[in-house]
């Protein structure tokens, strides 16, 4: 037998290997320099155990968090020869959310404890609450007819976005989960961002109110920023837990249900996010294979091959209308068979095993009115919810069955349907597969987000607690050492001296002024557009010929639904290349600074007993604060939100969803190739330059502001430097002071370590 003794921290990115008592490794496995997420390798690592090891028994004892070990569960499940392993560790794996409650306990002990006032400042709060309990989008993507409006009444409980098939949805909703709220608020936000409307119980009838308005030809001029674009809407989503993170979900116009152009857009840039929002696509059990969804779907595809394990997961394929079919009318009626006509479709579109979950929407959404004692129409009350019993009595109707749920989730659904036998209406729901859907969420959040906020909970304020430790060990060791004192009030006089001297700082702003990124976003931003052209090239080879009116009107029409969609996927690829050339920027730009302090120590000789932390974490910057802060600062110019027309890329109507229309004069036939090359093949080419040429501009401002930001940061910097190296310089020169400060110091290094190994209790998973 091999024994096998497997810990992989997702916190520290630490994995650690033991073979029969000797350590090992596996670069091949989980990588070499950065190591992958244990999802990512899982199925691997059995596959290299026994390539290497060759026996027929293999124990294996894994210690992480419980994430992690359900990975490798999984992974085990679906091994060809998983008889020859055995997992073991269950017991001992900790839970991402504990460790993030623990984590907010020493925090909060921080605040009230803490002997040092920059641990306590209101930055760092700030920070700390931005890193441990920040929102948590899940956005719900469809294209019409599929039931998108009813699926989120039914997670909501109640009728609040109305749901019908018709391309008149003006604004974004996005609904905030507050546990325990009894109704909900809403304000509504303009296309300049403005709040113009607030509610304090929202309902149907606003929601309707709020899309007339913005609907309104009366916004069409000059005031249209002035529209209703954005509600925000703030209530309690039954099913979801958001005790820990709070869930956000975002309903999207889809590409064919909206008519304003950023709402359009606003789907695609969901997709690509750099931070991957989960994606619940909502397909209609009865309608598979439309045009609308061909086109969006090639966007999920790409989407979902730009990571591991996670971007497969993040996307939830909701099959709505499932009880739609009876069995009893065919083979084709059956679900599983229905399923597997899903899994081909999307096979296609190159999304393989894909996660997907048959749902009622609109009997989960009228038995949970019910359930709250919401008001039904009369078809709801009379015609719909008498059929929640069918739900209970046909086991085909048993959709909660037919999930792509892990078999946590499964044993909390099996636990809840057997609470449920004695409630008719609970039991029914549990059916219906909207429970289903609504642990997967928990589950995602869970696996994934909770553990990102345990490693950026800590590295909000891991910093500025390290530096104070280091500081108070380093005047430990200054203590009755008269000579070393001498020389640590000197230094710091060389330090104020360099400072104000400013050479130093001269060289670096123009080293700062140096930099740009320029070139590097040409080079991009050349990619992009090829890679544009290419995608459209197939459908280009269509338009050429002579052909009958009605042909021609049908394959241009075709062309230019295609062509919007990937106008939107370029627009949305230029505006991620901009927000990264941000970060590369700030990347540089704290390079060059840090390169700055240490000179500017290393500078004055200082030995063993110095560094730039003794002057505390004034004297350091992290790429992340330095964007956090040029985000408050200049939000426009960093432009997340769609809500503000201020965007970087040129406005473009002629790829409109409206239908083209040709005149032609007794002409029986028409040209296509004519009219790819003078009319469409221009404007191809004139949109995709436009792009380039206002996206360069547009990042050229952005580099010309982020400096100025910058060096103006610095100089804030370097004057707190040189206060901070004034204040050591003073105490330590006045002898009774001094021993005061160290006196206090011991006390500080009792604090520092107590609070030191609590949090090393967090990050090593005890």
């Amino acid at each position: 037998m091999t024994k096998v003794n497997l810990s992989y921290n997702p916190f520290l990115s630490e994995v650690a290997l033991e073979v029969n008592g000797a350590k090992a490794n596996m670069p091949q496995v989980w990588g070499e320099k950065k190591i992958d997420e244990l999802g990512n390798w899982a199925s691997d690592f059995y596959d290299e155990l026994e390539r290497i090891y060759n026996d027929s028994e293999y124990e294996i004892n894994f210690k992480g968090i419980m994430r992690d070990y359900e990975f490798l569960e999984d992974a085990l499940k679906a091994h060809k020869n998983s008889s020859l392993f055995s997992l073991t560790g269950k017991e001992n794996c900790v839970h991402a959310k504990d460790q993030l409650e623990k984590l907010k306990t020493i925090f909060a002990e921080i605040q009230e404890t803490s002997p040092y006032e920059e641990l306590k400042s209101d930055e760092l709060k700030n920070q700390f609450k931005y890193a441990t309990s920040n929102d948590f989008e899940i956005a719900v993507v469809a294209t019409m007819s599929s039931g998108k409006s009813t699926l989120i009444n039914a997670m909501l409980g109640r009728e609040l976005l109305p749901a019908r098939n018709e391309a008149t949805t003006a604004t974004i909703a996005k609904i905030y989960d507050e546990d325990g709220m009894a109704n909900f608020t809403a304000e509504v936000r303009s296309v300049g961002g403005k709040i113009i409307q607030t509610f304090d119980n929202f309902t149907l009838a606003d929601m309707d109110a709020v899309n007339t308005a913005g609907n309104s030809d009366k916004y069409d001029g000059d005031n249209a920023n002035d529209r209703p674009s954005t509600i925000e809407i703030h209530g309690d989503i039954v099913g979801i837990d958001s005790s820990n993170m709070r869930l956000v979900l975002s309903d999207t116009p889809g590409p064919n249900n909206s008519r304003a152009q950023e709402h359009k857009e606003h789907t695609y840039s969901l997709l690509h996010k750099e931070y991957k929002p989960m994606i619940l696509y909502v397909l209609n059990a009865t309608q598979i294979a439309t045009n609308d969804d061909n086109l969006l779907l090639k966007s999920v595809s790409e989407a979902m091959k730009a990571g591991g394990r996670q971007s497969n997961e993040r996307f939830m394929f909701i099959l709505n209308k499932a009880d739609a079919f009876d069995p009893g009318k065919g083979e084709g009626e059956k679900l599983e068979n229905v399923i597997k006509t899903v899994k081909e479709y999307l096979a296609k579109h190159d999304i393989f095993e894909p996660r997907i979950f048959p749902v009622s929407a609109l009997m989960a959404k009228v038995i949970r009115q019910y359930i709250n004692k919401d008001t039904l129409t009369e078809t709801e009350e009379d015609a719909i919810l008498p059929q929640h019993t069918s739900f209970i009595k046909r086991e085909y109707k048993h959709f909660e069955k037919y999930a792509s749920l892990s078999n946590y989730c499964k044993n909390l659904q099996d636990e809840m349907l057997e609470k449920a036998k004695d409630n008719p209406y609970e039991e029914a729901l549990i059916h219906t597969g909207i429970v289903s859907i609504e642990l997967a969420i928990n589950e995602y959040i869970s696996k994934y987000a909770l553990p990102k906020k345990v490693y950026e909970g800590v590295d909000s304020f891991k910093n500025t607690l390290y530096n104070r430790r280091f500081e108070a060990n380093e005047l430990k060791n200054l203590e009755g050492n008269e000579k070393e004192i001498k020389e640590y009030i000197n230094k710091l006089k060389t330090i104020m001296d360099m400072l104000e001297n400013g050479d130093k700082a001269k060289k670096m702003k123009e080293e700062i002024l140096a930099l740009s990124m320029q070139s590097e976003i040409q080079t991009s931003l050349d990619r992009l557009s090829n890679d544009f052209y290419k995608s459209i090239e197939e459908k280009l080879d269509t338009i050429n010929g002579d052909v009958l009116l009605e042909e021609a009107e049908n394959i241009i029409d075709s062309f230019s639904k295609m062509l919007l969609y990937k106008s939107q996927e370029l627009k949305t690829e230029i505006n991620n290349l901009l927000k990264q050339g941000i970060k590369e920027q700030a990347k540089g730009y704290v390079s060059k600074y840090q390169d700055f302090v240490i000179n500017l120590v290393g500078n004055v000789n200082f030995e063993n007993n110095f560094a730039p932390a003794i002057l505390g974490d004034l004297s350091e910057i992290s790429t992340n604060a330095i964007i956090s802060n040029y985000k408050y600062e200049s939000r426009e110019v960093v432009g997340s939100h769609y809500e503000s027309q201020r965007e970087w890329y040129k406005p473009w109507t002629w790829f409109s969803s409206d239908k083209l229309v040709y005149k032609y004069d007794n002409i029986d036939k028409v040209n296509l190739e004519i009219i790819k090359n003078n009319e469409i093949m221009p404007k191809i080419r004139d949109f995709v330059t436009g792009n380039q040429r206002t996206a360069l501009g547009e990042a050229k401002k952005q580099e010309d502001d982020f400096k100025k930001f910058f060096i103006k940061e610095f100089d804030k910097l370097s004057l707190k430097i040189e206060d901070k190296a004034r204040e050591k310089r003073n105490i330590a020169s006045k002898k009774e002071d001094f021993e005061r400060e160290l006196e206090a110091n011991k006390k500080n290094l009792v604090w520092l370590e107590n609070i030191k190994k609590k949090l090393e209790e967090v990050l090593n998973l005890e």
